[in-house]
């Protein structure tokens, strides 16, 4: 993991006099307005500037941002750090062992804060269990001009959302996202940190590290940001699908008890047309790769044509498709890609919790065959 055992193990001390509650902690690279934009929200916050600090690590931008924002101008503590660039995790893990405050808040540079912000994920920590926040990711009030992968993302917020809220989904560590949560920051400590090895998911691999530990996991609607994302390249959407698919397997050894830690709970949450082309992956990864810029083409064209509904349902597929690519190029084999469906299936049959998409029948089947003699 990213910290030394000795140092993952140990508690924050005591908070000193006039030591700030929370520790606003970000990464930027090459954001610089969004970044200016984000200081703004946090000037405007209804918690006192005295109740805070701001933590920005310059993840070698190629305009500094120390040669451009003066921390005095600020009624908060601002502390600037440059580093080489080193990736979004290594660069929050810096900032968060610069952190003096008992509560982390972690922040994208792309995202907009309501003034109360700050105030709402305090409020989750004044009392109660240990608890790590997951804030909602809003779409941005100019979503509609974003392409259509950026909408489809949006939406998959907006589902979640609607999922917590109707119990139709459990919140868990599979959910933690970066670019809003908070947590004591002796609890991230213990947890490990964000493991900086991980281009991608290192924030799941963090909530489920912490729901290991058995920090209470909490997903607000009213700790909302608003995300202003500018990513325009549909190369970059599938790249981060291929990556969560290998990279969430390794993670998911790391877990091998919890059956909703394993990326293949969301091969079987797809509607059976979509399993069956994600399964084609299964025989030729290439073949995978031509099918996903297929879908993500005919998502745009149906996007072009007015039919956003079909268009964000391409993207699902071109998202699912990718993301098995990234689950077989880790497994290495076919035999190895299938036997692992087979351990997920046992594992969904001794889960305490519900997988949704897996038939009972075929998860009991799979949980006889692993046992020994079929006992």
């Amino acid at each position: 993991m990213s910290v030394a055992p000795e140092e993952s193990a140990k508690e924050a001390p005591p908070a000193a006099p006039g030591t700030p509650r929370i520790s606003v902690v970000l990464a930027t690279y090459n954001r610089l307005d969004l970044l200016q934009r984000l200081l703004g929200c946090l000037v405007d916050q209804t918690l006192s500037p005295t109740q805070f600090e701001v933590i920005v690590v310059d993840d070698g931008s190629k305009d500094p941002v120390r040669e451009r924002i003066r921390p005095e101008q600020y009624p908060f503590r601002l502390t600037l750090i440059t580093q080489g660039n080193a990736g979004p995790s290594a660069a929050r893990h810096r900032g968060v062992l610069a952190a003096t405050g008992e509560i982390l808040v972690l922040l994208d540079d792309d995202m907009a804060l309501p003034p109360c912000f700050l105030q709402t994920h305090l409020a989750y920590h004044e009392q109660g269990p240990p608890t790590a926040v997951i804030g909602r990711y809003a779409s941005d009030p100019d979503i509609r001009k974003k392409p259509i992968f950026e909408r489809y993302m949006g939406a998959k917020w907006d589902q979640l959302s609607i999922g917590v809220s109707s119990g139709a989904v459990i919140v868990d560590g599979t959910l933690l996202a970066t670019g809003n949560a908070s947590m004591r920051r002796d609890d991230y400590l213990r947890a490990g940190g964000l493991d900086v090895t991980l281009p991608r998911a290192e924030d799941m691999a963090l909530g489920l590290q912490l729901e290991a530990l058995g920090v209470r996991l909490v997903f607000s609607d009213s700790a909302y940001s608003v995300h202003l994302s500018d990513h325009t390249h549909p190369q970059t959407f599938r790249r981060r699908a291929f990556l969560h698919g290998q990279l969430e397997t390794r993670i998911a050894r790391l877990h091998p008890d919890m059956a909703h830690a394993d990326p293949w709970r969301y091969a079987f949450s797809l509607p059976l047309a979509g399993r069956a082309l994600c399964a084609s992956v299964l025989l030729s990864p290439d073949l995978g790769d031509a099918l996903a810029a297929a879908a993500l083409v005919a998502a745009r064209r149906a996007d072009a044509l007015g039919f956003e509904r079909t268009a964000l349902r391409a993207t699902g597929l071109a998202w699912g498709i990718d993301y098995f690519r990234g689950m077989r190029t880790e497994a290495g084999s076919i035999r190895t890609m299938i036997g692992s469906a087979v351990t997920f299936l046992s594992k969904a049959a001794e889960s305490k919790r519900t997988m949704r998409g897996v038939p009972v029948w075929l998860a009991r089947a799979a949980g006889a065959l692993q046992r020994p003699n079929g006992s």
